[in-house]
């Protein structure tokens, strides 16, 4: 499955609209927010318990997994581009193996959850909240709509920062690296996505650009606008991933890399792909594979790292970021 899937679901006197844009999609909420009314709604319709009025729109197969491990995979197992709903109830879905059928899966997924995913990559713009936003037009329908958790940020104008943070110290460390050099600023590494927020926290007297691979970080999402709460003077960048920067940065020449960089959702197919960092990673391979440019994302190929090709990643971020290096 690859595009953006629209759901409708209502009844005489709710009414939910749902915009999924990847495979997997995160709904947050407190108590009592309609979160779990809405998968409710869905699991009576599709068993034929639902009463007059109540719809459930879409034009793919709709799902509700529920029960022990066993019998939520093997229904999994049976669907094929269908979307699947999973209530934050279930055991499963904090499972090993579950998260594993999960990523093999062409299925796109909605999770009703509030605690994090760790073995699942999704994106930090994937994640929502479900709003009650007054009566649907001239109707006693009580409208509900999603709205990001995390919408996309940008940095003020002339803000100042000293260090650069990667999530790992891979190819996108050592362009950064360079690009760093450039704006009189450090870089260094956390280890790992799960430590950028402890970095944060471990260096309040710094201010830091945080950059990571925003299509696979959801799950730690939380943890790092934690750290951005106690450490104010740092700010937290989350491109779709390093190789997506590359290919924006005008580095990489192609046709029709212009429509994908606007259109992912168009082109990245959900059975072949995890997540969208998985998927520029493999474009980027695939546009340049026996060229000077021939990309690895273990270590950078030093024909990236040439004066014209460092400005270009520098002009990209300051142009999406406003960021004015610490001098």
């Amino acid at each position: 499955m690859k595009g953006s899937i629209n759901i409708l679901i209502s009844t005489k006197r709710l009414r939910y609209e749902l915009e999924l844009r990847r495979n997997i999609t995160i709904i947050q909420g407190d108590s009592a927010s309609g979160k779990t009314t809405m998968i409710q709604i869905i699991s009576d319709y599709l068993a034929g318990k639902a009463g007059p009025g109540t719809k459930v729109v879409c034009d793919r197969k709709c799902v509700v997994l529920s029960g022990d491990d066993e019998s939520a995979l093997a229904k999994l197992g049976m669907q094929k581009n269908a979307v699947v709903f999973v209530d934050e109830q279930e055991r499963f879905l904090y499972s090993k193996p579950f998260a594993k059928a999960v990523l093999e899966s062409d299925c796109y997924f909605v999770f009703i959850t509030r605690d994090s995913l760790n073995m699942l990559p999704y994106s930090v713009n994937e994640i929502y909240y479900l709003k009650n936003s007054g009566y649907y037009q001239n109707t006693r329908q009580v409208y509900n709509s999603m709205h990001q958790v995390y919408p996309e940020a940008r940095a003020a104008e002339g803000i100042e920062l000293s260090v650069v943070l990667t999530e790992d110290s891979n190819a996108g460390f050592e362009m950064f690296e360079a690009v760093s050099r450039n704006m009189q600023m450090v870089c260094d590494s956390a280890r790992g996505k799960s430590n950028v927020g402890k970095y944060m926290l471990a260096h309040k007297e710094d201010r830091i650009l945080a950059i990571v691979d925003g299509a696979a970080f959801g799950a730690d999402m939380q943890s790092a606008m934690h750290a951005l709460e106690v450490n104010q003077k740092s700010f937290l960048w989350a491109p779709e991933s390093f190789e997506y920067l590359i290919l924006r940065s005008n580095i990489v020449q192609a046709e029709g890399l212009r429509e994908i960089l606007e259109q992912p959702g168009a082109f990245v197919e959900s059975g072949e792909y995890s997540s969208w960092e998985r998927y520029f990673n493999h474009l980027l391979e695939r546009l340049t594979k026996d060229t000077i440019y021939a990309y690895s994302k273990r270590k950078l190929n030093p024909n990236y790292l040439t004066k014209g090709n460092i400005d270009k990643v520098e002009k990209m971020m300051k142009d999406t970021l406003f960021v004015k290096s610490k001098i």
